[in-house]
Parts: C-alpha cells; sequence; structure tokens
C-alpha cells in the first residue's frame, strides 16, 4: 500500500507531457496512470479514515489530486481524459472524496478559527485562503454592483470564506443557507469569532426556504446539491420577483471537473449567461453570471 510520500515521489510535471502536445493520445497515456493511481489510493479510505488524518497529512493527499486538476492541458485534451472509459468509471469516486475532504478540512479550519486568539490570522495562514481571495475579486470585478446589493450564498459550509471576504473588503451584507445544521452551527460561530454577526446571517434551511428570505442575489456554491432542483428553485422565485436579479454559480471546467461533476445546461434551463470567469492559477472554480431568459 502506498503512502501520502509515494504520490509527491512520482509527482506529475507539466512538462513530461507539454512536448507532445500534438499527440493527445500519448499525452492521455502518460497522465491516465496518475489519475487511476490516486483513485486506487482513496479507494482505501472511508470518511471515518479521513477524519482521522491530521490536517496536515489529509491536506498532503488532496494535494495530489490538486495538481492533477491544474495541469494545463487544453480544453480539447481535458474532454479526453475525463470521458476515457477506465477514468470515467472512477471520477464517481475521486468527485466523491473531493466533496468529503472539502466538508472535513472546512470543519478543522472552523474549528481553529473558533479557538483562535487572532482568527484573521489563522484565517489568512489557511493554505487555500488566496484562492478564494482571487475568486471574490474577480466576482466583484465583474459584477461590482454586487457590493450593494443582500447576497444570498446557496451551501454556503461552515466556513463561508465567500460571504467573509465580501464583507471584509467590500462590506456586503449577505445570508447564507446550509442544509446541514451542524454546519449552519458552526458557521454562525466562525462569524461571530470574526465579528462580522452584523453583516452576514447564517439560516438552517435547502432551497425551499429562498421564496422566504430576504435578498436581491444569488450565488450558488459549486458544491450545493441537488443542482437541478435549486435552479428549478431559483427560476420560480426570479419570476416572481424579479428577472433581472443576478444569479451566480460556480462550476468546474476543463482538467478542474476531475474534483467535481460540472453544472450541467440542462440544470440552468432557462436561464441565460451574460458573463463567465474562468479561473487562473490555483483557483478551482469558472464563476457563470446568469439572468432569467426572456
Amino acid at each position: 500500500m502506498h503512502d501520502i510520500n509515494y504520490f509527491h515521489e512520482h509527482e506529475l510535471k507539466e512538462h513530461d507531457f507539454l512536448s507532445c502536445c500534438k499527440d493527445c493520445q500519448n499525452s492521455l497515456s502518460i497522465i491516465k496512470p496518475h489519475i487511476l493511481a490516486f483513485a486506487e489510493r482513496i479507494r482505501e479510505y472511508t470518511r471515518e479514515m479521513l477524519e482521522e488524518l491530521a490536517p496536515n497529512d489529509l491536506y498532503r493527499l488532496y494535494q495530489v489530486l490538486d495538481d492533477l486538476a491544474h495541469l494545463e492541458v487544453g480544453g480539447h485534451l481535458a474532454s479526453l481524459i475525463l470521458e476515457e472509459e477506465e477514468i470515467k468509471a472512477v471520477l464517481p469516486m475521486i468527485r466523491a472524496y473531493y466533496a468529503v475532504f472539502f466538508s472535513i478540512h472546512e470543519i478543522h479550519l472552523a474549528r481553529e478559527l473558533i479557538a483562535s486568539q487572532d482568527p484573521w490570522e489563522t484565517l489568512a495562514a489557511f493554505p487555500l485562503y488566496p484562492r478564494y481571495e482571487s475568486l471574490i475579486q474577480t466576482q466583484m470585478e465583474t459584477l461590482p454592483d454586487l457590493r450593494s446589493k443582500r447576497l444570498l450564498f446557496i451551501g454556503c459550509g461552515p466556513v463561508p470564506m465567500s460571504l467573509i471576504l465580501l464583507s471584509r473588503f467590500y462590506q456586503t451584507r449577505s445570508l447564507g443557507l446550509e442544509v446541514s445544521a451542524t454546519c449552519a452551527e458552526v458557521a454562525r460561530r466562525v462569524i461571530h469569532s470574526l465579528g462580522l454577526a452584523k453583516d452576514i446571517e447564517i439560516v438552517h434551511g435547502d432551497d425551499s426556504l429562498v421564496r422566504d428570505l430576504d435578498w436581491d442575489a444569488v450565488l450558488v456554491a459549486a458544491l450545493a446539491e441537488p443542482k437541478e432542483r435549486i435552479f428549478r428553485q431559483l427560476r420560480a422565485v426570479l419570476m416572481e420577483r424579479d428577472p433581472d436579479i443576478p444569479l451566480i454559480y460556480r462550476t468546474y471546467t476543463g482538467m478542474r471537473a476531475v474534483l467535481y461533476a460540472p453544472v450541467r445546461e440542462d440544470h440552468v434551463k432557462g436561464f441565460r449567461t451574460i458573463g463567465k470567469v474562468f479561473p487562473t492559477g490555483r483557483v478551482n472554480n469558472t464563476t457563470i453570471f446568469v439572468r432569467l431568459a426572456g
């Protein structure tokens, strides 16, 4: 059984395949074993085993997948890789692992923030913090009038990082909707520890509550589920309230779709895209801006 260090010692480098960029099948043959090896490795882990890992070990295991997700292979090759039969067969397991990793690592961070004497310093030291900062910056540059709106974030999680950064840097008022009662309570404690309770409200519940809440812009988290029902609910509510209310959702494109299933076109039927921001650097999410179709 390989330990976590094995994957870093056998790390895939972009120069391993970029020289053959005109031969996609050859590139696929180079990348494929790394994806399958990662899938085989995480097959051994139950959620309980992942929860027992020290935070650093949990993150190091994830880093292998993160490196694969950020290979600059181009859209055509990414599609070829993710549609390859053996890889496609293990994608549900890899994506399920990613969702579990995300929830566990956020709980670790939440505990640190709640216990910290200086939670803002603790937050800034979080390895993924620069990615969130970059994600929010590009979101606000694309839709700057969000700072004047009350944003509803569906699927905010135990550490609603987007709402935290929007409040800190753009003074945005917001509302986080979280389906897990435990995560919602943890999120409230995190918000309180950061001194943002006046700006950010956390509500426990699912998308059925959106009709009754006070908001004038919506952000759907990349991991919020079930997508089809969430967007259907939003379509109905926006038709009642105001078709021009902006809706933002996050998804995974290109090679980053190894992390999680992308939002499909049929999920957002009835909406028209008005803007799209692809990720740069180590940001995972593509941000899509839509409104109701006319």
